[in-house]
């Protein structure tokens, strides 16, 4: 009938993939370029009208924000202030492997921060659809990496429950053993996941130290820095653990690959400057 929608109500409840759905058709129609989940239910809100009769709010008109447990991340919920006194505190975690997690997690940030100073610039308005492919997955690393700051303090919470188990007995002792082993190899993972993520952002950076904003250049290296920073811290903590383990063929297998990381996020961190520096 070629009338335009000045307003709308929800009665009940509706789902979050609903809500995603409507904004991706906005976001088609209007050639937008919104990722974060909560600016994109924003987005529907207002082209909808859902607020011009009663407020809606989004905790609790939304099946999954209404019954969503409290968040089981304490550490990466702290304000930077906290956060850093606590790692400075006479406790052992949070330690390297969380700031480990956090620092790569910033360098992820701030190479996506840099997208988004070129993106939307008329200056560099030829570079637009550039930095769409640019932009998300750096934005996404970035997302993977937040969980691993307190998944990192956790990791040793299946070891030390092992620890405690009895062990009087042959057979008690044999399981005791197996559950150890199976925590320590726990506790690998999670920072040996923080070196991948955060390996997989090279393309990306170097990507976006070639075409990014130059006036950004000191923020991408610090990005760059940042990844090569939290790798490393990554790869003690993966190092430090592989002693105890008896697999051997594991222990090679994961050292290998850490080992190839790092190299290659020195050479990524390199590339990225030399690319800055040819434009500079």
């Amino acid at each position: 009938m070629n009338l335009a929608v000045c307003g709308s109500e929800l009665v009940g409840l509706i789902p979050l993939e609903a809500m995603l759905m409507a904004a991706e058709y906005y976001i088609k129609k209007e050639n937008l370029f919104i990722l974060d989940e909560r600016q994109k239910i924003r987005l529907v809100i207002d082209r909808m009208g859902l607020s011009s009769i009663s407020i809606f709010n989004p905790d609790k008109r939304i099946i999954e924000y209404m019954i969503q447990e409290d968040s089981n991340e304490p550490l990466a919920s702290l304000t930077v202030r906290n956060f850093v006194e606590l790692v400075g505190a006479r406790t052992s975690a949070p330690g390297g492997g969380s700031v480990s997690a956090l620092i790569a997690a910033l360098g992820a940030a701030l190479g996506a921060m840099v997208g988004w100073m070129s993106y939307g610039n008329k200056k560099f308005e030829h570079l637009d659809s550039t930095m769409r492919k640019l932009i998300p997955p750096l934005h996404n690393k970035m997302k993977e990496l937040i969980p691993l700051i307190d998944a990192d303090t956790d990791a040793f919470t299946d070891y030390m429950t092992a620890m405690k188990l009895p062990k009087k007995t042959e057979a008690e002792q044999k399981f005791r053993k197996e559950k150890m082993q199976e925590g320590l190899k726990k506790a690998i993972n999670v920072p040996l996941s923080v070196m991948r993520i955060s390996d997989s952002c090279w393309e990306w950076m170097i990507q976006m130290a070639k075409h990014g904003n130059i006036a950004s250049k000191s923020d991408l290296e610090v990005g760059a820095k940042s990844l090569e920073t939290g790798i490393w811290g990554a790869f003690k903590n993966v190092e430090i653990n592989l002693p105890t383990i008896e697999d051997e063929k594991y222990k090679k297998e994961i050292l290998d690959e850490a080992n190839m990381i790092l190299e290659n996020s020195g050479k990524g961190f390199k590339k990225v400057c030399a690319l800055l520096g040819k434009r500079s």
